[in-house]
């Protein structure tokens, strides 16, 4: 089924988050241990959570991807660990909501880059290198 597709003027976030640089086409193998630390941290009582699963990627141009994987907090907190308190990025943004395997993320970011170019929106970052 095809969510729909919708441009938020989005703000800054607070995440508690583990950073990680990999290749983007083994992140669905990797992203459950990085996320596991975080809800390690959760389990703990160091960490608050408020909100859902948080990850931001951010293309590099060597072909990998810095991304933070983690959760929404309601404050800030200290370093817990590899568990660190990070923000989401703010401004426009297409967003769109991804409800089924992780393993077909994929077909969700793909729907948002098509859709982006068609209505005219520039792309900050473009993970599938095209």
């Amino acid at each position: 089924m095809q969510r729909e597709i919708a441009v938020v003027d989005a703000r800054p976030r607070p995440i508690a988050a583990i950073r990680v640089t990999t290749v983007l086409s083994r992140w669905p193998r990797e992203f459950r241990k990085a996320l596991g630390t975080v809800y390690a941290a959760v389990n703990a009582g160091k960490v608050r959570q408020s909100g859902q699963n948080v990850m931001v990627y951010r293309p590099r141009q060597d072909g990998q991807v810095d991304i933070e994987c983690g959760i929404e907090v309601a404050a800030k907190f200290e370093a817990v660990g590899e568990v660190l308190y990070c923000e989401t990025p703010e401004g426009s943004a297409a967003t769109i909501a991804h409800i089924g395997p992780y393993e077909e993320l994929g077909v969700s970011h793909r729907a948002v880059v098509d859709w982006s170019r068609t209505n005219g929106h520039r792309l900050a970052g473009n993970l599938l290198g095209n």
